[in-house]
């Protein structure tokens, strides 16, 4: 008689850089992402309600203050996970490349979320302006309203700015580690790039919120141009990454 027996299941492994990538967003998006937003909104909703007492009319959007740390915050974080994360990633012996996918997923992925909170609080916060009777305008004080080009094109303008500011980021760890501190600090202007360009290029005057005081307002073609500075960034970013020493005592 011929024993038959099973040939043994060949077990299928998750993709390093996708473990990595849920490693990092259970960080970025449940533990910073989200807790930003849950102690920041009601924060700006008491706040909004002290100014309301105290003035006849109040012609700024409270949440697009917001912006600038939904924009700064992950920033920062950015810059500690390429320095810190990439040693214990590659010491748990995953590649390097892996570390680029995932970081790269995670910095759209975060940028996208905090793009679609921050516009849709933003669409609450104006529900609750029109009944009260105040103007939703930019914190510029021109009283234009906030969504003068259309919801869109504000959250895409958004989205754009918060994966800048990720990539941006990023792009500062990877060059202080790898580079060290001096030509680290020289390579911070190049570094910055892409949220200069998305600020500058890609929101356009007088359509959406811009970080800065003025903007190139030449659109669509400096959004065009914003997209590709944006990509230019993640491929630096691979290209410093790829074959970076890792330093024995991290």
């Amino acid at each position: 008689m011929t024993t038959v027996t099973d040939a043994p299941a060949t077990a299928r492994r998750t993709p390093q850089w996708r473990s990595a990538l849920t490693y990092l967003l259970s960080a970025y998006v449940y533990m910073l992402t989200l807790w930003f937003w849950a102690i920041a909104l009601p924060v700006v909703a008491v706040i909004m309600f002290i100014v309301g007492q105290n003035v006849d009319q109040v012609t700024s959007s409270g949440v697009a203050f917001l912006h600038h740390g939904a924009l700064w915050f992950p920033f920062s974080i950015a810059i500690i996970l390429s320095v810190t994360y990439l040693p214990i990633h590659v010491a748990n012996g995953m590649t390097r490349r892996s570390f680029t996918q995932a970081a790269l997923c995670v910095s759209v992925v975060v940028g996208l979320l905090n793009a679609a909170i921050a516009t849709g609080a933003l669409l609450i916060e104006r529900e609750i302006y029109d009944v009260i009777g105040w103007v939703h305008g930019g914190n510029d004080g021109s009283g234009i309203p906030l969504f003068n080009g259309g919801v869109l094109v504000y959250a895409m303008g958004l989205a754009l700015l918060f994966i800048a500011g990720q990539l941006s980021g990023s792009l500062i760890g990877i060059a202080y580690y790898r580079l060290g501190g001096i030509i680290g600090t020289v390579a911070l202007p190049l570094c910055l790039l892409p949220l200069a360009a998305v600020g500058l290029l890609g929101l356009g005057e007088g359509v959406q919120w811009n970080p800065w005081s003025w903007t190139a307002d030449i659109a669509p073609w400096g959004t065009i141009a914003a997209v590709l500075s944006l990509i230019a960034a993640a491929g630096v970013f691979h290209l410093l990454v790829r074959d970076v020493a890792i330093d024995s005592k991290d």
